[in-house]
């Protein structure tokens, strides 16, 4: 039966899921040599030209040379991307072959950036310390990756969430930057969240024959991946898991065990710290800002306990919500989130936020 079907071009790599596709290809072993040469051959552009045109970044002297594009995220953004990431892409590149980064730009005015810039070739020779950077927006905290921002930038950006740095992300949030630090759930996939932003340009500029055209291929692109093209389901099912409402509204979910081990609250209410927080930044001078910060001061204190007793959720809470409130208390933060991310045992996140704080601007 395997020989009959046509084989899956991210063969063993192929993180999807859907039955029908499981069914419809044959998905090699990492250990078939065949397979890997057509995997790692359905990376390379198709036109020896285009090596040369787009996976040579300006300003740097790359030769040319192809790396694996699953390998380069990783290294880069620390973190690897799901299957609709990479479908999209190719999804992208079929809608404008010369720039694919650009395939919305015209139609819902948003552009591919983050990890895909490594696809577009762009990011070659940076560093992971620039890269985890790379699009990264006032208040995405660490679990947030963008990958679609607006054109002309006005603070609008899309990203994939993720809890925990070593599991893919299943579903992605939007922010305006420029607004507050809400995140709103989007689609569980691209695909969806894209479908999304054209049903809301659609019901503005319902002549607009593009936008249309693009809808029906996303449609059909969708129908033959098995995507869903519904608002996230996976959110709703996350929200189950959410121990803490934070400021950005998306909560956060950390391990708990039966004795429920892993999280206390904060001994405020969300209202009640950002009340504290706000007259700790209006504070005319140090002796009244030292005042103010009594209530603060006491917190860590609770969350030294906290973490002394492995409920490292509450460290958690407190960093992102410090983090979201404003730029004044990142000398906390740098103490605080890094250590709530090694003790949770997500290292990964803790080297973002730091190289975050370092480079974070409210512009």
């Amino acid at each position: 039966m395997a020989t009959k079907r046509p084989v899956c071009k991210y063969g063993a790599e192929c993180y999807r899921k859907n039955p029908d596709h499981l069914k419809s290809y044959y998905h090699p072993s990492k250990a078939d040599e065949e397979s890997k040469v057509k995997l790692k051959q359905s990376t390379l552009p198709t036109d020896p030209s285009e090596t040369q045109t787009k996976l040579i970044p300006k300003g740097t002297s790359d030769g040319g040379k192809v790396t694996d594009p699953r390998s380069s995220i990783k290294e880069k953004f620390l973190v690897d991307m799901p299957q609709d990431f990479y479908d999209f892409w190719d999804f992208c590149k079929v809608l404008n072959p010369v720039a694919p980064e650009e395939a919305l730009k015209d139609t819902i005015g948003l552009k591919l950036v983050g990890p895909y810039c490594v696809l577009a070739g762009y990011l070659s020779t940076a560093s992971w310390e620039d890269c985890v950077v790379e699009s990264r927006y006032f208040y995405d905290t660490p679990e947030v990756l963008t990958v679609l921002e607006n054109i002309p930038k006005n603070g609008y950006h899309i990203s994939y969430y993720r809890d925990n740095p070593d599991d893919l992300p299943t579903f992605l949030v939007s922010n305006n930057s420029k607004e507050s630090c809400v995140l709103k759930a989007e689609g569980d996939n691209i695909f969806a969240t894209v479908g999304l932003q054209i049903s809301k340009k659609l019901k503005t500029v319902s002549t607009n024959s593009k936008l249309k055209e693009l809808n029906t291929k996303l449609q059909a692109k969708c129908k033959e991946l098995s995507y869903n093209l519904v608002e996230s389901k996976n959110f709703k099912t996350r929200n189950k898991q959410v121990v803490a409402k934070s400021f950005n509204k998306i909560g956060i979910v950390v391990p708990v065990d039966q004795n429920d081990v892993g999280y206390r609250p904060l001994p405020m209410t969300n209202g009640e710290l950002k009340a504290v927080l706000d007259k700790i930044v209006s504070s005319k001078s140090k002796e009244e800002k030292a005042t103010a910060s009594e209530p603060l001061e006491e917190m860590l204190s609770f969350v030294q306990f906290a973490n002394d007793e492995c409920d490292y959720g509450m460290g958690l809470e407190l960093g992102i919500d410090l983090f979201c409130h404003s730029d004044q208390f990142h000398k906390i933060i740098v103490n605080l989130l890094p250590l709530a991310y090694e003790l949770l045992n997500r290292p990964v996140f803790a080297k973002i936020i730091k190289q975050h704080l370092i480079k974070r601007k409210k512009d």
